[in-house]
């Protein structure tokens, strides 16, 4: 059997795709729902300049990332994904989230599992230094770049990516489905 190298993004994969919107909905006032969503980019759902609305956001709602829940089935796969195969959690998450994202990792017992925060949506050169097999994602842009690079990505099915395909992308409802795809791979 062959060892995979699989990266995974956080947040929208692990987590659920909408899980910031009840905190941004709080912050502007907002009623925005799930089936609202149709755009991966808050600052043209909330009408805010993207460094303003993080600078907010993570000054009042930094404890959001640490609410976050796994979603259903997550935590198994991954946890089987690791015992077989190198496994990578690759985000674009902030350096100032270190700590709640380690923290959040321990807690829901991915402690094991080395993480990289890049600071940016740009993935292709952590992905090529892994020498990443797959890459569960959910952010159409990224999914199109890593894709673009030849890598297969297994995209997470959301109202803001419905529009985006590639012949390197094979979209998923859940984390099931991403299990019997890897294990078909190999």
């Amino acid at each position: 059997m062959n060892k995979l190298n699989i990266c995974i993004d956080i947040d929208g994969t692990v987590t659920s795709p909408y899980h910031f919107i009840p905190y941004l909905n709080e912050m502007y006032n907002k009623n925005i729902t799930e089936e609202d969503c149709t755009t991966y980019n808050w600052e043209s759902l909330y009408d805010i300049d993207m460094d303003r609305l993080l600078e907010r956001f993570h000054g009042d709602y930094m404890h959001s990332y640490g609410e976050a829940e796994v979603v259903e089935g997550a935590k198994d796969v991954i946890g089987e994904l690791y015992k077989d195969h190198n496994v990578f959690f690759v985000t674009a998450r902030s350096e100032i989230l270190t700590d709640v994202t380690t923290n959040w990792l321990k807690n829901n017992g991915f402690e094991e599992i080395d993480v990289y925060l890049l600071g940016s949506h740009y993935k292709i050169d952590k992905a090529r230094e892994l020498e990443c097999n797959i890459f569960i994602e959910d952010s159409p842009s990224n999914a199109m770049e890593l894709a673009g690079e030849g890598m297969l990505v297994l995209l997470i099915d959301t109202n803001y990516n419905k529009d985006i395909n590639h012949e390197n992308i094979i979209r998923v409802e859940n984390w099931t489905q991403i299990k019997d795809i890897i294990e078909k791979y190999r």
